[in-house]
């Protein structure tokens, strides 16, 4: 089976690798969960650089497939984009040999961690603090790429967002990316395999 490897080019070969629960020549799945802008899709293409697995952004896969993911939220609704999150989920997880950036809220739903956790999977959770955040998404103007922070007051709406979603997030192995260089994350990841 070959899974379109995004942001490296080509494609990920699996087809020769031992089944996932065999522990057999495995190299096992990374998928890095977190609020959006936390840095998991620029943290996760170094960290498939340096450990030459496929990388996989489920927000680029679900937008090639499906099409814009603010077109999803506003003509399907929230709860048709979390399903779409669900199927790439059981889809990618028993593949072997990816760094998987996951959509800030897709972790949060226990059945999509549970997919991910029978299959081996890492599951790293990348945190930033509420300012840092508001600054990576572009401040002010954050809802012309975030349909979650298309409202009046972003930095408002992502510290409940934050709050919301800490309890799901906290289940997983923590890494700060507002306070050390994206080197220093990656080898945080690392030690944690």
């Amino acid at each position: 089976m070959k899974v379109r490897s995004l942001d490296v080019g080509g494609t990920h070969d699996v087809s020769g690798q031992n089944d996932r629960n065999s522990g057999e020549n495995r190299q096992r799945t990374i998928v890095l969960t977190g609020f959006m802008a936390t840095g998991k899709s620029t943290i996760g293409r170094q960290l498939a650089a340096r450990l030459r697995y496929g990388f996989v952004d489920t927000d680029l896969l679900i937008e090639e497939r499906f099409g814009a993911i603010p077109e999803i939220f506003e003509n399907q609704g929230e709860a048709a984009f979390r399903a779409i999150e669900r199927d790439l989920a059981i889809e990618l997880a028993p593949l072997p040999a990816l760094v998987i950036a996951t959509g800030g809220g897709m972790l949060v739903d226990g059945s999509v961690a549970e997919v991910f956790n029978s299959a081996g999977s890492l599951i790293v959770s990348l945190v930033a603090d509420v300012e840092t955040i508001y600054k990576r998404v572009g401040g002010e103007h954050a809802g012309k790429r975030r349909p979650m922070l298309d409202v009046e007051r972003p930095k408002e709406r992502i510290a409940e967002l934050v709050a919301e979603r800490t309890p799901a997030y906290a289940k997983f192995p923590q890494v700060r990316t507002d306070t050390q260089s994206s080197t220093q994350i990656v080898d945080e990841i690392v030690g944690l395999m």
